[in-house]
């Protein structure tokens, strides 16, 4: 199985959404090949799920205090602070990886473990036990303090954030693979009662969370774990790659996108209060 193999390096928030969407967009049309896409952040960004309430869990003026920015995605889920990490997407047709959401979920994370492994992290995917409940009020807006139908968790602690939607026979998978991880920056991105909350959530995070540099015990680059990831999904999925840009169209639909939906206050404010009550086919709320 072919895929496009694209890195995108370094964007603001609302355009790495954006690209998502367009490649999304662009395979649904037959313009491009499916595309496994590796990207980061600058400056650190605030991302949110599809159905949340911006408005009430965000703590916009701490966003302000530490220069980081937010977005809404398309996905479902909790919020992720996307800070130091390496981002992947896979953008595939549903022939791809057939099944339910929960299985094509759980056949790219195998790719994922797979790439994981070859860098030295034993990790691997753990289901939620039937009943178990995810932590109260303020700490469930935070995707990394979450648990989800299925972790990818390395000693015990999610070491990979993720969340899916699928569109007309083609799947959107993206998600968070932290090269370190900040507690307190993240606990600063949400509304909390008291300092004495803040600390509590702080801890959930330090308890729950990992980072490839934790688990490793040495600093790894990016480049290492997108090669890594790389292999992981040919190896494990038998995708090959071809390492191209994005197309002209692509482009144009990236920079529009951005400014239009991806950059207003209306999409990444009010779009969660307008359908907190809704159920999106084919969203996978993997970090709820």
């Amino acid at each position: 199985m072919k895929m496009r193999l694209l890195k995108t390096g370094v964007c603001r928030g609302a355009y790495n959404m954006a690209v998502d969407e367009a490649l999304l967009l662009s395979l649904q049309r037959g313009e491009s090949l499916p595309t496994l896409r590796f990207y980061r952040w600058n400056p650190p960004c605030l991302s949110v799920g599809y159905f949340q309430d911006a408005q009430k869990e965000v703590d916009f003026d701490g966003l302000s205090r530490m220069g980081f920015s937010m977005v809404r995605r398309i996905t479902g889920g909790k919020a992720v602070l996307h800070d130091d990490e390496v981002t992947y997407s896979v953008t595939v047709p549903e022939s791809y990886a057939p099944g339910s959401v929960l299985e094509t979920y759980r056949q790219i994370c195998r790719g994922i473990i797979r790439g994981l492994s070859l860098l030295g992290v034993k990790c691997e995917m753990v289901a939620l036990e039937r009943g178990t409940r995810g932590p109260q009020g303020f700490a469930r807006a935070a995707c990394f303090s979450a648990p989800s139908w299925y972790e990818v968790v390395a000693s015990g602690r999610k070491i990979v954030g993720s969340a899916q939607a699928r569109r007309d026979g083609v799947i959107l998978q993206h998600g968070s693979i932290p090269l370190t991880f900040s507690p307190k920056r993240v606990a600063a991105c949400f509304k909390v009662s008291s300092e004495e909350s803040r600390a509590k959530l702080e801890a959930i995070l330090a308890q729950k969370a990992s980072s490839l540099s934790d688990v490793l015990g040495r600093r790894v680059e990016p480049c290492d774990v997108e090669e890594a990831l790389r292999l992981g999904f040919e190896r494990e999925l038998g995708w090959e790659f071809v390492e191209d840009g994005m197309t002209y169209q692509e482009l144009l639909e990236s920079c529009r996108l951005s400014a239009e939906k991806y950059g207003t206050p209306r999409w990444n404010l009010e779009r969660g209060r307008m359908e907190e009550d809704e159920e999106e086919e084919g969203c996978l709320p993997c970090c709820r």
